[in-house]
């Protein structure tokens, strides 16, 4: 699809499944704002709640956001396998670690676990009625392993999923922006003509939200920054901004 600014916008909503706040954002921002993509986490608590919101639902493109990590102190999750297949990627209550840092440096990580738990998480979410179109990484784990991304690349292609995660320009950076919805306007004034992909994670600022959180990264803070990525994918400014300078907001599979 062309654009009359030279510019294209691909809007990713990530954690679909992680919470029920975050279910209700995406479809909201979907059904009255520009998102077309959601990366759905399929071994998370509320997947089954997403997938009554959204698997349905065939104007929304929707990715596996591979997931190796449980970041948040108090709300954790697992594998789809039983822990006991794959040990070398969770802790002694059978959730995965918080950070991809910490499960490089515990080392003995199987690829073969990886691919395994990988492959349980796609049939997973094509179970649950989606429609998975592409995938990408859940906190960016994939270096733990030498060569393990292109390995990755190749199990995507094998599974017929687009691997979104590189190939977009850059926008210019901005000092100091406030308000995030015109923060994106104005790196989109600033913008070269290119495509575009604007990464998220909407919710609400409500309680579910603000018992997350961990150490430098409080609950209040969750609430309050995802709340402003709900805001950015579906403000009134930043969808008649797009409108009236011909910003299309594109599907993946739709490039």
């Amino acid at each position: 699809m062309g654009s009359t600014s030279g510019i294209r916008v691909f809007m990713r909503a990530d954690d679909l499944g992680s919470a029920r706040s975050a279910n209700r954002a995406i479809r909201e921002t979907f059904e009255k704002g520009l998102l077309r993509n959601t990366s759905a986490m399929f071994c998370t608590p509320h997947i089954e709640d997403a997938a009554d919101l959204l698997a349905a639902e065939k104007g929304l493109c929707v990715g596996l956001h591979m997931t190796m990590n449980a970041e948040w102190d108090k709300v954790r999750w697992g594998p789809v396998l039983p822990p006991e297949q794959v040990r070398s990627l969770v802790d002694e209550k059978g959730h995965f670690l918080q950070t991809p840092k910490m499960l490089h440096d515990r080392g003995g990580v199987k690829e073969s676990e990886i691919f395994a738990e990988l492959q349980a998480q796609l049939d997973r979410g094509r179970k649950l009625g989606f429609t998975v179109t592409y995938a990408d990484s859940h906190m960016g784990w994939t270096w733990i392993l030498p060569g393990l991304g292109d390995r990755i690349a190749d199990w995507c292609r094998k599974e017929g999923l687009l691997h979104k995660e590189v190939g977009f320009a850059r926008f210019p950076k901005i000092e100091g922006a406030q308000d995030l919805v015109e923060d994106l306007i104005e790196k989109l004034k600033l913008a070269e003509p290119g495509d575009y992909m604007i990464v998220g994670h909407p919710a609400y600022d409500d309680a579910e939200m603000r018992s997350l959180g961990h150490e430098g990264y409080s609950g209040e803070k969750v609430a309050t920054g995802r709340d402003w990525e709900r805001l950015r994918f579906m403000d009134e400014r930043i969808v008649t901004f797009c409108k009236e300078r011909g910003i299309p907001s594109l599907r993946f599979d739709a490039a």
